[in-house]
């Protein structure tokens, strides 16, 4: 089965569902588990779906409003969500850029919290209008609509003029060798950017993303501050990481 066909074949499977096991998939197809993951991959870059913990969502289906309808991917994402708030305080300056989990963290910000949050996603931007404490810095500059982020020269130039408390960095892979990676080229440089204004940087990693590489490495291991994963922090799968220093959440 061509790849156009897969494709194709998921996209009609996940608006019927809302949502799909990639290892149920490949054997559905009857193709390769790799080859399904590399497809979801490609549909969520095109803007079609969210990749979650070993599956996928509808873009409309990842919402933290219904606390009752969870799948099993998605209790992964709702811990780290809530593992987060630990880092945020009254009057802190922080820099969050665009992915789902960043979004769902802003989106569960108390609603008594009083602090700045400068971004470049226009959906984490606008949910924070649900946060009257909360300043918003909307960073301006070329409009990708598939990220739906702002980057570009602009971009990198108002990050000149910033100094945050804490950076909370998306990415897509995270080994303890290799270090930071992404898929997109531009993105990694403003997320380079973006580092260099923070006093401290944190991620946020579901378990699929460790010990994983893309193609654009952003930063080395030991320029992270914090690791929150959905794993109790002596996990011996964090062992590697836990021995370039990093703070464990």
């Amino acid at each position: 089965m061509i790849k156009e066909e897969r494709q194709r074949l998921i996209i009609e499977k996940l608006n019927r569902d809302q949502k799909i096991n990639l290892l149920e998939l490949s054997q559905l197809l009857n193709v390769s588990y790799d080859s399904i993951r590399r497809d979801v991959i490609e549909l969520e870059d095109k803007g079609l779906l969210k990749k979650v913990h070993g599956g996928a969502v509808a873009n409309s289906y990842l919402s933290f409003k219904n606390t009752h309808n969870y799948s099993a991917d998605q209790q992964e994402v709702v811990m780290l969500t809530r593992k987060a708030q630990k880092l945020f305080y009254n009057h802190q300056t922080i820099l969050m850029d665009g992915g789902t989990t960043n979004f769902h963290i802003a989106e569960q910000f108390p609603k008594n919290l009083e602090m700045t949050v400068i971004t470049n996603s226009l959906p984490l931007a606008a949910v924070l209008n649900e946060h009257p404490k909360i300043e918003t810095i909307l960073l301006g500059g070329t409009y990708h609509k598939r990220y739906q982020i702002t980057i570009g020269n602009q971009v990198m130039k108002q990050l000149e003029h910033i100094r945050v408390d804490l950076y909370l960095m998306g990415f897509n892979g995270l080994d303890p060798e290799v270090g930071v990676t992404l898929r997109h080229y531009e993105e990694s440089v403003l997320k380079q950017k973006m580092a260099q204004a923070a006093k401290k940087v944190a991620i946020c990693a579901i378990t699929e993303k460790l010990h994983t590489v893309e193609t654009y490495k952003v930063c080395d291991l030991q320029d992270i501050d914090i690791l929150i994963t959905s794993l109790k922090p002596s996990d011996v799968t964090l062992n590697a990481f836990r021995q370039q220093g990093i703070e464990l959440i």
